[in-house]
């Protein structure tokens, strides 16, 4: 098989350079405050609104079209405004 297609949430792809994995969340629903030690994260809206609150300090708000880029380092919230789908991405660092 040359391509594969997934779409159930949790984990869709798992790669040595990269991790995808598609999150869906309940309108008012929290995943609390974590992080991603060594890895870019980038996190891709497709459905709903989510609010993010990145280390505690900056919070935006993002809707299907939006993407949002930060260093796993930092620490991340996520709510959701909307009963939401979003596809979280994490890239490897080089070291």
């Amino acid at each position: 098989m040359i391509g594969y297609v997934g779409s159930m949430p949790g984990k869709v792809f798992k790669e040595k350079e990269f991790t995808l994995v598609k999150k869906v969340l309940a309108s008012g629903e929290i995943i609390e405050n974590h992080n991603h030690p060594g890895f870019t994260v980038l996190v891709t809206v497709v459905k709903g609104e989510i609010k993010v609150l990145l280390n505690e300090e900056e919070d935006r708000e993002f809707e299907p079209g939006k993407v949002l880029k930060f260093d796993g380092d930092n620490f991340i919230s996520i709510e959701a405004i909307k009963d939401s789908e979003f596809f979280v991405t994490l890239i490897k660092k080089n070291e």
